[in-house]
């Protein structure tokens, strides 16, 4: 069944004409976001050779909503804005990397499972990448998130089948909702280990099996990602905090030398109309 997904244009500093367009978030965004990965980051492009942050938001995006703004921090200023614990695929997270906490300097795609799809300038993963959101560097760095895909009426929890999701910790196939694994699916992880079972919200729960990469094997009820207790302890790579981005500390530039940019012109082009 496919999740089918709607986008509403919410007008609020930026006037947006109202109207509706039908796109289906896992094939027209998410997986043609998956096969830019590796492209190089370029400040000021949309692609499809490079892409800045919002450059990759706006190749995806713009087809299904022309007047998005261009750059992240104009961007931020339309949808409807969503608590971080409610985040669904589609959705778009801002952040501040630059040195002030309240200034946006960078924009991601939220494709579910904690995993952001963002072109990022600086930092141990650069172009187009997948990060996890809970990571020290970009839950520190975290702003705020808006939605302009909401789900159809009335069957907003209808689950998506997909095959080879790519999220932060594996690749992913089986059933999803809202873009989180949820109900029967395969994750072979990054390190090479395996979970075959059941999924609630993203993490191992319900009936399954763990296979470590060197042919180990427990299998059990697992619950909110966790070993059944009657298995005992062993290395769990899906709760493990093993992100380059754990450590470090540095500044990602995004978009903001472009907004600078678009300022100067705007305030420019003032000066020669007064």
């Amino acid at each position: 069944m496919i999740m089918r997904l709607w986008i509403v244009l919410w007008g609020l500093t930026f006037s947006l004409s109202c109207h509706l367009f039908s796109v289906e978030i896992y094939d027209d965004i998410i997986r043609p976001g998956q096969e830019l990965i590796g492209r190089p980051y370029r400040l000021g492009e949309a692609g499809p050779e490079g892409f800045d942050c919002s450059g990759l938001v706006t190749y995806l995006y713009k087809q299904f909503v022309p007047e998005l703004p261009r750059v992240s921090r104009q961007m931020a200023s339309v949808g409807h804005p969503v608590k971080r614990s409610s985040l669904t695929a589609g959705d778009l997270v801002f952040f501040a990397t630059g040195a002030s906490t309240h200034t946006i300097t960078h924009v991601a795609i939220y494709i579910g499972q904690d995993s952001l799809l963002h072109s990022i300038s600086n930092g141990p993963d650069r172009g187009v990448s997948i990060s996890p959101l809970s990571s020290r560097y970009w839950s520190r760095k975290y702003h705020s998130a808006i939605r302009i895909l909401t789900e159809a009426e009335p069957v907003p929890d209808e689950k998506l089948s997909v095959e080879n999701m790519q999220f932060a910790k594996g690749l992913y196939s089986g059933e999803t909702l809202k873009g989180d694994p949820q109900g029967r699916g395969i994750l072979v992880m990054n390190n090479g280990d395996r979970y075959e079972g059941m999924f609630h919200k993203g993490l191992f729960h319900g009936q399954g099996s763990y296979i470590w990469a060197d042919g180990r094997q427990k299998s059990g009820e697992f619950k909110e990602g966790n070993f059944p207790e009657t298995l005992g302890e062993g290395s769990n790579y899906l709760l493990e905090n093993n992100s380059p981005w754990d450590d470090w500390d540095g500044h990602v530039e995004g978009d903001f030398r472009l907004w600078l940019q678009d300022e100067k012109e705007a305030f420019e082009e003032w000066k020669k109309n007064h």
